[in-house]
Formats: C-alpha cells, structure tokens, sequence
C-alpha cells in the first residue's frame, strides 16, 4: 500500500477570525478619511460655528447633514419658483395667442378661468383678459416689475 500524505490544513473558522481584525481596521480607516474628507469639504460653515478646538467626528457628520438640507431646501425653492415662472409665461403666450383670434372666445373665457383655479392655490398670479382683441392677456403677479427668464420646459 501506498503512503497516505495528510495536509493540515487551518479550519475556515481560523481564517475568518484572523481576517476580522483585519477587515475591521480598513472599514475604520475608510470612515475616517471620509470624514477628513468632509471636514475639508465643510471649513468655511466648521469655522463659522466652531472656530477653535478639535471637533469631534459626530460634530463633522453633524454639520455635513445640516449643510446638505440647507442646500436641498433652497435647491427645491429654486425650482418651485423656475416652475411657477415657466408656467406663467405659459399661460401669457396662451392668453395672446387666444387674444389674437377673435372666433375663440368662448375657449379663451374657459381656459383662462382654468388657468386661474390652477393658479391660484399654488402662486400669487391670476390671470386677467381684457375684452378688446389687440389686448393680450396678462399673468399679474404680486413680483411685478422682476424680469424673468423663459424656459419651454
């Protein structure tokens, strides 16, 4: 008979909790230098509420979750407003195309009393058609005066 050669061979519950440490140390460094990361990415609002002292890492991840609603909110009024702009402007070519032909004024009536209970929940505009042909039709806002730019969509 042939000699049998065993291997020893570590078990698979050795291996993992040798790596386990290991592992652990990297997923550490990771958060820490995403951390330091943030701390750059946020000196100017860390030197307006903390001028001097080490902050701690909470305070970082605190300050960067304050500064990411801060800048969604206004992010979300910036588009609320493109959007009310935009619609306005809609409703202004609408009105002046209508104004224009003279045989749809019972649509133009009908649309523009849609327009105005659309409107007004959302913005401070109502719509206002004067009855003579060569008028066009206005959005009157309580901006008035502010120069808005148009987008088409």
């Amino acid at each position: 008979m042939a000699p049998t050669v065993y291997k020893v061979t570590e078990t698979g519950t050795k291996k993992t909790n040798m790596r386990k440490p290991v592992v652990e140390k990297m997923r550490r460094d990771r958060i820490n230098r995403c951390i330091e990361q943030l701390k750059v990415l946020l000196k100017t609002e860390i030197k307006a509420s903390q001028p001097c002292g080490k902050l701690e890492k909470a305070d970082i991840l605190e300050m960067a979750v304050i500064h990411l609603k801060k800048s969604m909110r206004t992010n979300d009024n910036a588009h609320a407003q493109s959007y009310a702009d935009g619609l306005s402007r809609c409703i202004q070519e609408t009105a002046r195309f209508l104004s224009v032909h003279n045989q749809l004024q019972t649509t133009k009536h009908a649309l523009m009393g849609h327009f105005n209970n659309t409107v007004q929940p959302k913005t401070s505009e109502k719509v206002v058609c004067a009855s003579a042909p060569k008028d066009s039709c206005q959005a009157v806002s309580k901006r008035a005066g502010e120069h808005v730019l148009w987008r088409p969509w």
